[in-house]
């Protein structure tokens, strides 16, 4: 065991000491200036689809914590059951609630209240695997998109004008959490998502912070803790497979998922349908205690094999769980059949 590095930390000068604080926002309906007169209702059909492409020009990428849910299989304007129930909205939403009804009809119904405690309700409709809709507050309307994430769903925002022109500036991504399903924290080791691949990255950080990493901030995070440390976390199942889910979605590093799958016994599609399936039935919670048990159950020997942790109480035990998975038989496909 090497002795630890008084410049370890040093090195590191980019890791937070804590969770990173939450930024503030403005409702969607409180952002009116006073007198501003109602405009028109939009309709549903040829302008909004207009605004949405001023969206998908606009919104940056949503928030890493809330973590995309895989494209289900089905036609563009399909309603999504997903959307349907109760919302509490995290982060710069903090305040706002959303509900999401009838979503098997042509035009769902729903309320959105701001944190001001101002309601509007929900008018749109189904358009290419998401929800369309004008929030028509007293003083001014709203174009939203919702679309299915994870924990919850994430609404694109673009404010319109008296007019129904859109307020480009005011554009931006509110991220909601189903009711019941509580925020994870942001660990002590948290590191935002590296921009590129080829660096490198420790691995305790990855497994503090991956799971509030976009998909390409995940591949590219994957390629750096280098392939000792990939090797170390195929042993670990739940871990693994989490990671691929994430990796199925990005859009670099096709090489190390083919890589990472090899022998696994199950692919990306094998990960869509199984974690789809534990979303709509409310195991995904379920899911993801299990990612952070085996995170829990990994991170002392990464921090003993680093020389972070030098204590023989932890490090033997925490070599003995790595020797313990090495001889395992459990791959990807073994515990995708354990889940359904």
């Amino acid at each position: 065991m090497t002795s630890p590095d008084p410049h370890a930390t040093a090195r590191h000068p980019g890791r937070p000491q804590g969770p990173r604080p939450e930024c503030e926002s403005t409702a969607p309906g409180a952002v009116a200036a006073r007198g501003v007169r109602r405009g028109r209702r939009l309709s549903r059909r040829g302008p909004a689809s207009a605004l949405a492409l001023v969206l998908a020009a606009m919104i940056p990428a949503a928030p890493a914590w809330l973590v995309p849910a895989p494209a289900a299989a089905q036609s563009a304007d399909a309603p999504v059951p997903a959307l349907e129930g109760r919302f509490e909205g995290i982060g710069p939403a903090r305040g706002m609630s959303l509900a999401i009804t009838d979503v098997g009809a042509r035009s769902p119904g729903g309320t959105f209240r701001d944190s001001n405690g101002v309601e509007a309700e929900l008018e749109g409709g189904w358009k290419q695997g998401g929800l369309e809709a004008v929030l028509a507050f007293p003083e001014r309307q709203v174009f939203v998109r919702l679309t299915q994430a994870a924990l919850g769903l994430q609404m694109a925002v673009l404010p319109l004008d008296a007019d129904g022109q859109p307020q480009r500036r005011q554009a931006r991504v509110l991220a909601f959490l189903r009711e019941g399903v509580a925020a994870p924290e942001q660990p002590a080791l948290y590191q935002d998502a590296p921009k590129r691949p080829g660096q490198e990255l420790d691995p305790d950080i990855f497994l503090a912070s991956y799971q509030f990493w976009p998909p390409e901030g995940v591949a590219n995070g994957y390629d750096n803790i280098g392939a000792r440390y990939r090797t170390v976390f195929r042993l670990f199942p739940q871990i693994h497979a989490d990671i691929m889910w994430k990796l199925c979605d990005a859009d670099s590093q096709r090489t190390l998922l083919a890589e990472a799958l090899r022998g696994q016994g199950a692919g990306c599609a094998d990960l869509d349908a199984a974690i789809g399936a534990l979303q709509d039935n409310g195991r995904f919670p379920d899911w993801k205690r299990a990612v952070q048990a085996e995170i829990d159950a990994l991170m002392p020997a990464v921090q003993c094999a680093r020389g972070y942790i030098v204590k023989t109480s932890v490090c033997e035990p925490a070599s003995k769980r790595i020797s313990d998975a090495a001889v395992s038989l459990d791959t990807l496909g073994t515990l995708l059949s354990r889940w359904r």
